[in-house]
Formats: structure tokens, C-alpha cells, sequence
């Protein structure tokens, strides 16, 4: 099995192809994924803003309303997202890999909770790894530019501005290689950090140009607001319209790279029992 994940080689395009057409074909299954969650959320911000409304009207206004307990329900909303967030991704992963659809409105269970521990691991990782890279890279160029030759300066330190975003290099490609754990975990599959590192070898550059790739979208329409904003800056109903087109394309591409790794599990970590998308 490590010779075949070794030289398996990960079909960049069609995965990214197949991410994309998988988003269009499931569009009933966002809709019972997110509709729970958006419920929830709709009622807590209605209940909100009556209760506000209806409190204005009194003389002295309730402490429960205005005040420190006036971000309890901010904070219930909070949560309600925080935990809304991986039950739907997994619900997703679940989907794309066996077609399974959800059998209750809003499913919490073991998977998904160690979607959320795993998440955090990662998370971790990346910023540690991150830090220490920019931690180095800074103390290259500022020996290379003078910076250690004097006293700290906003001028000097404006030197190591063009190459702070070499830490973003580190990033991506230590995320690749741990792509694999949070698809695993939503499915069912047993899969460990170092596991998703080994069994991704050979496939770091193809992982991260991959997720870029199915993001690319996105990146497209971002450029074209930046464009119409500074181009026409008062045309409010055009930027508007892109403004809301950047964010249903975000929705439909981050969904997509998550089918994205989805497939790159089946590719590079298949099981006997696995079914096509």
C-alpha cells in the first residue's frame, strides 16, 4: 500500500472538474445542510431585534437587553456558527463520498467534534510553522539590509515588508500535506496527521496548485471589484451586484474544495469499500 500511495500521482484537473460539477449536482444537499443552521440563526436575530425594539419603548430599559447580558444571544449566535461551520462540512465530505444525506435536521456526533479537534491541530501547526519561517525570514533580511546594524526604525523595518509573504509559502504546502485528515475523519476513516503527511508524498505541489486552482474563481472576481471600485467608485449598484456574486462563488467554491479533498482521499488513501462520486 506505501508503494502505491507513493507513486500514485494526483489528477490535478479532473479532480478540480469533478469538484466543481459535484457542487451543482448537490445543490439540494447544501440546502439541507445550511437550512437548520440558518433557521437557528434567523430566529436568534429576530427574537433579538424585537426584544430591543419593544425594550426601547420603556422608561428604564431592561439591564437583560442593554448592557453586558445584551450579548448573550450575540454570544448563542456565536456558538450556533462555530458548531454550524463543521457539522456542515462534514455533512458535505459525507455526502460527496457515499452520497449519504443527512436522516436529521442537525447532526452532531463523534465525527464531527473530531473534525473541530482535528481543525484545531492543524490550525496550530500551521501558525507555529508559519511564525517560525517569518521569524527566520525577518532575521535573514534584516542581517541582509542593516537591520541589526542599528537601532530599530519603521524605515528599516519597512525593508521586510516585500518578503513577509514568503511565510504564506510554508502554509499552504505543510496544509497540503494534512488535506487528507478532515475528509478521513468526516467519513469514517481512521487517519492521523502523520498518516495524511506520509500518504500525500509525491502530491504536495499538486495538492496546493489544486486547491488554488478550484478557488480560482474567486480570485477572478475579486480582481474585477477591485477594478469596478477604484474605476467606478460610485456605482454602487454594479459593485453590489459583484459584491454578492464574490460571495455566492466563495460559497460555491469553498464547497468545492472540500469535494476537492474528498477526492484526493479516494485517490490517495482508497478503501475496498469506496463508491464513485
Amino acid at each position: 500500500m506505501n508503494v502505491q500511495n507513493d507513486s500514485t500521482k494526483l489528477p490535478v484537473l479532473r479532480n478540480a472538474l469533478a469538484a466543481w460539477a459535484s457542487v451543482a449536482r448537490n445543490v439540494g444537499l447544501l440546502a439541507r445542510l445550511y437550512c437548520p443552521w440558518m433557521a437557528i440563526i434567523a430566529v436568534t436575530l429576530l427574537a433579538w431585534g424585537v426584544g430591543i425594539v419593544v425594550n426601547s419603548g420603556f422608561s428604564n430599559p431592561s439591564p437583560v437587553l442593554v448592557g453586558g447580558a445584551g450579548w448573550v444571544p450575540l454570544i448563542a449566535l456565536f456558538i450556533a456558527a462555530v458548531i454550524a461551520v463543521p457539522a456542515v462540512f462534514v455533512g458535505w465530505h459525507r455526502g460527496i463520498q457515499s452520497g449519504e444525506r443527512p436522516t436529521q435536521p442537525i447532526r452532531l456526533d463523534g465525527a464531527v467534534w473530531a473534525y473541530v479537534g482535528y481543525s484545531v491541530l492543524i490550525g496550530l501547526a500551521l501558525v507555529l510553522t508559519v511564525g517560525l519561517f517569518a521569524t527566520i525570514v525577518t532575521a535573514v533580511v534584516g542581517i541582509s539590509t542593516g537591520l541589526g546594524d542599528g537601532p530599530m526604525s519603521l524605515e528599516r523595518f519597512a525593508a521586510l515588508a516585500p518578503f513577509l509573504p514568503l511565510a504564506v509559502v510554508p502554509y499552504y504546502l505543510l496544509l497540503s500535506r494534512f488535506s487528507l485528515v478532515l475528509p478521513a475523519i468526516a467519513v469514517g476513516q481512521s487517519m492521523s496527521l502523520g498518516e495524511s503527511f506520509r500518504k500525500t508524498r509525491g502530491n504536495t505541489w499538486r495538492l496546493t496548485f489544486g486547491a488554488g486552482l478550484v478557488y480560482l474563481p474567486v480570485v477572478i472576481l475579486s480582481g474585477l471589484l477591485e477594478i469596478v471600485n477604484i474605476a467606478l467608485p460610485g456605482s454602487t449598484a454594479i459593485v453590489g451586484t459583484l459584491s454578492l456574486l464574490v460571495v455566492i462563488t466563495t460559497l460555491y467554491c469553498t464547497h468545492a474544495a472540500l469535494s476537492f479533498g474528498t477526492l484526493a482521499l479516494k485517490n490517495l488513501s482508497p478503501t475496498d469499500d469506496a463508491m464513485a462520486v
